[in-house]
């Protein structure tokens, strides 16, 4: 457990799923169901936390390290099929797959708490792909239809939107000094709020260096061999 401003944070339990589930509805329609959860525990658990106060879990945050060749921005494919099988232990990557708050002290002390716990030499970027839930109200007030917006015309409003710092979520991340990169067409296949789009940001290591071989695998140490009598 680490204690972050006024919230503990700790690893998920199974007891704690119905509480992640209501905090996963603030997600809407791209809300998640319980086997995802409990493929989560079961894959990867040390990447799993919440944050309580007073007892009680205010945010829960999913994290899980992968090499870039799995990364194509996409996040059904990324985090297979979002059961988190896909975590590989020496990835270079520290990828969010997925972060719920009902308070922003709860969600900056999980980022913060995370950066703390996993983020060592070997990692190169940490990888965010926000939300941006004001996104599809933004493009009807420009005058478009959502439902028909071609994937070129999608992709240009999307960098408009990100470029004007509109969207809160954006400002909140780049407040814990995340750094966007652009804006991602059909990220999350569900979220009707954001268009399906996600605005990816990351955070780079100013303590990076590479896993050479000899930092990632443990020397064996020589066994000697009985020689057989002639």
């Amino acid at each position: 457990m680490m204690t972050v401003g006024l919230f503990q944070v700790r690893p998920a339990e199974a007891r704690d799923l119905e509480r992640v589930e209501e905090l996963d509805q603030l997600f809407g329609n791209a809300a998640l169901s319980r086997d995802y959860f409990e493929a989560w525990l079961q894959n990867h658990p040390l990447g799993f936390l919440v944050a309580e106060f007073d007892g009680r879990i205010y945010a829960y945050s999913m994290v899980i390290y992968l090499h870039r060749h799995q990364i194509r921005d996409n996040w059904y494919h990324d985090t297979a099929g979002g059961t988190c099988a896909s975590h590989s232990p020496l990835g270079e990557y520290l990828y969010a797959v997925s972060i719920a708050s009902q308070k922003q002290e709860a969600a900056r002390a999980l980022f913060i708490a995370s950066r703390r716990l996993f983020i060592r030499s070997h990692v190169y970027q940490t990888l965010v792909y926000g939300r941006l839930p004001r996104f599809r109200k933004w493009v009807l007030e420009q005058g478009y239809d959502p439902e028909t917006l071609t994937p070129e015309q999608k992709q240009r409003l999307l960098n408009l939107y990100v470029n004007l710092l509109y969207d809160p979520y954006q400002v909140f991340y780049e407040g814990l000094s995340f750094m966007p990169e652009g804006g991602v067409v059909d990220y999350l296949e569900g979220d009707d709020e954001s268009l399906n789009c996600a605005l990816k940001l990351v955070w780079r290591n100013p303590y990076y260096r590479p896993l050479t071989t000899d930092r990632a695998v443990v020397e064996a140490p020589e066994v000697a061999v009985a020689t057989p009598k002639q």
